[in-house]
């Protein structure tokens, strides 16, 4: 049985890539979410951690190799199942993994893109190459 998720949460490691015997690409990585509660010394406290396993698939894979690291700070849609697999020491495990459907940089406490080199033009730069006008005139 499966789920359809929204997590919030913080990449443990940067994602790899690895190929199918088909050639499809697909993204691994991991991320951990936490509730953060306020003492009343004004400290934060994590708790409830859980850790995810997700792979994302093909350009979105490709995409999330691309443009992440360990330590950003992510959402990511998808399916939540239950993964069985066998550790080396053959003892039966069981960890969450999530097939995503959508993965992006969660913005609420701060921007991204600081690794970007592209330049953002300033306000009053005009892309298309007219003059701008400074003194606007009120309607």
């Amino acid at each position: 049985m499966s789920t359809n998720v929204t997590l919030v949460g913080r990449l443990g490691g940067d994602p790899e890539m690895r190929f199918t015997q088909s050639g499809k690409s697909i993204a691994s990585f991991s991320i951990v979410t936490s509730k953060s509660t306020r003492k009343d010394d004004g400290t934060w406290d994590e708790t409830e951690t859980t850790w995810y396993r997700v792979d994302a698939w093909d350009a979105l894979g490709e995409n999330v190799v691309e443009s992440l690291r360990k330590g950003d700070e992510v959402i990511v849609v998808g399916r939540l199942y239950m993964d069985t697999y066998q550790n080396r020491d053959g003892e039966q495990r069981q960890s969450l993994k999530v097939n995503a459907y959508s993965v992006g940089p969660n913005l609420k406490r701060g921007a991204w893109g600081a690794r970007q080199t592209t330049a953002v033009p300033a306000a009053k730069d005009n892309p298309w190459g007219e003059p701008v006008q400074d003194d606007i005139p009120p309607f």
